[in-house]
């Protein structure tokens, strides 16, 4: 019986935190020899855990639980660090590799108040990268990419607006005749006005205004003789 007894507790001890071999400051907690799962040093601190100890069912959930967010906020920091991202493409793409609800918005709420997830700085990277006069992308364009990235209408809004009132900021016309310009090329040998049709329709889809459009194709147009 003493021996069940030593065995039952043996089962239950902490026998290992080792350093993680590639997560600095991540620690990976062994009971009886089985790895749980790594954690930060702040959790082993919290928890108070220590090897020898006994671990309760409740403290083996909490090192669980701490396991879990540790690997989702990892991952979520992998992500970022390969691209900027907005809250909610994150969320989603951490939602694919099958992390919990829980710990999805745990990770996405720490990264926002660590500063490292911000709507509003992802919105106006994105935009002032694609604005840029040549680059072929009008502002409603923009605004779509942004809403289907998860940003929210107001800060797309908002963001637009802002770089729309920066110093040497192109307007959207300006930035329309640069993209016109550039795909004119293209249409070379067209009839006229097959070739104003398309360069119309390749500028709405650009996300460029209809007014805007047809103001660009005309005056490019006019000015070449590309479709002669």
């Amino acid at each position: 019986m003493l021996m069940g007894n030593v065995r039952s507790m043996y089962e239950t001890r902490i026998t290992a935190l080792k350093e993680h071999p590639r997560r600095k400051g991540r620690y990976v907690v062994e009971i009886a020899g089985q790895a749980i799962g790594a954690i930060s040093v702040e959790s082993i601190a919290e928890l108070g855990l220590r090897v020898g100890d006994d671990v309760s069912p409740e403290l083996r959930e909490r090192i669980e639980t701490g396991a879990r967010r540790v690997a989702c906020f990892d991952r979520a920091m992998d992500a970022l660090a390969r691209r900027a991202r907005s809250r909610a493409d994150l969320g989603r793409w951490l939602r694919e590799r099958e992390f919990a609800a829980p710990d999805i918005e745990a990770a996405l709420d720490r990264l926002v108040a660590l500063g490292l997830l911000d709507d509003h700085a992802f919105a106006r990277g994105y935009a002032r990268t694609r604005l840029a006069a040549g680059r072929g992308f009008g502002p409603r364009r923009v605004a779509a990419e942004l809403s289907r990235r998860g940003v929210a209408r107001g800060v797309v809004d908002a963001v637009l607006a802002e770089l729309a009132d920066e110093a040497g900021a192109p307007d959207e016309r300006t930035a329309a005749r640069a993209v016109a310009e550039r795909r004119a090329k293209s249409l070379r040998g067209l009839a006229p006005e097959v070739a104003r049709r398309r360069l119309v329709a390749f500028l709405v889809r650009r996300g460029f205004g209809q007014g805007t459009a047809f103001e660009a194709a005309r005056l490019t147009l006019a000015g070449s003789r590309l479709t002669d």
